[in-house]
């Protein structure tokens, strides 16, 4: 919950950089006075109701007499910062790297060559706000998030217990838009879920285990691991003892001995596979949450288009 925190926190200030043209437009209509819809596609359906959520909770800030913090530094999001850079060391493998050649070129990908030691020493070392300032932070989130004991709660398929306070204005902005925040937090949770609770059945179905065991033995004369996140965690710990040259050419080497593995036991396949059965047995299991947050999110948009948010 912590990086919903955050990234609703940037969200919120920096459409404040704009609060003197409005966020949002008049109802049922943008700027140019044309009727507005409910836009086709996912993408812009989400930028919608991020928006409107957005809206929302600014103007309960405002009923409440809370601050916006400044808008936070935004260098990651510009073309040519540290995340465009990075773009090429950005895929997904799910069920271990089946690319030697990338692997060659980016070893585990860019998450693992910053190495997650150092990234928390990054954010640790930010500067951070004290004094005033600190306690206008802290301002803005009691009355974005609400304070107190967290009163909604709801496990995912995966185990994980979820909770969220219910007194925050991003709260009272979720009833405004689908009507019951209650039903929309456990709703969403399910929903953002799917795809973790198909691949942790995957990683526990005995037909992906057997082919997991073929891979560690492939793997064992570089290193002894039982799967790829082992591998990746044994690269971590010796890397901290290691010059950054050599770190990145251990990092290489592993990564290069697990692409390999993962090509001659078809366990990316094999997962993939699996991966498709154990996501129509999630959705039918959780079908009825998954049209309620169907239901909400349309409900949502009619809203956000309706009151031209």
């Amino acid at each position: 919950m912590r990086a919903s925190r955050f990234v609703a926190t940037v969200t919120l200030s920096m459409c404040a950089v704009s609060v003197a043209g409005g966020c949002g437009h008049g109802p049922g209509g943008d700027d140019t006075g044309r009727t507005r819809t409910v836009p086709r596609s996912v993408r812009a359906q989400d930028d919608l109701l991020k928006r409107a959520e957005s809206t929302l909770a600014e103007r309960c800030l405002r009923q409440r007499k809370v601050a916006l913090a400044p808008p936070g530094a935004a260098d990651g999001a510009r073309p040519g910062g540290r995340t465009a850079q990075a773009a090429g060391a950005q895929r997904r493998f799910p069920y271990g790297i089946d690319d030697p050649a990338w692997a060659a070129a980016h070893g585990f990908g860019s998450a693992a060559e910053t190495g997650r030691h150092s990234g928390a020493a990054a954010r640790e070392s930010a500067p951070r706000p004290r004094g005033e300032a600190a306690r206008r932070q802290q301002r803005l989130t009691d009355a974005l998030f609400g304070t107190g004991r967290r009163e909604l709660s709801t496990r995912t398929a995966t185990g994980l217990v979820v909770r969220a306070h219910s007194d925050g204005c991003l709260a009272s902005a979720q009833r405004l838009l689908y009507g019951d925040q209650a039903r929309w937090f456990r709703a969403t949770v399910a929903a953002n879920n799917l795809e973790a609770a198909a691949h942790h059945r995957v990683t526990r179905d005995p037909a992906y285990r057997a082919v997991l065991a073929r891979w560690a033995d492939c793997v064992a004369p570089v290193y002894k691991a039982a799967d790829p996140d082992e591998l990746r965690g044994a690269w971590q710990r010796r890397a901290r003892d290691l010059a950054p040259r050599q770190a990145a050419a251990l990092q290489r080497r592993y990564a290069v001995a697990e692409a390999r593995c993962v090509r001659s036991t078809g366990l990316a396949g094999t997962g993939t596979r699996l991966e498709k059965r154990h996501t129509a047995g999630v959705r039918a299991e959780y079908a009825a949450l998954i049209a309620d947050h169907r239901r909400m999110r349309e409900r949502g948009l009619r809203y956000a288009v309706r009151h031209g948010l």
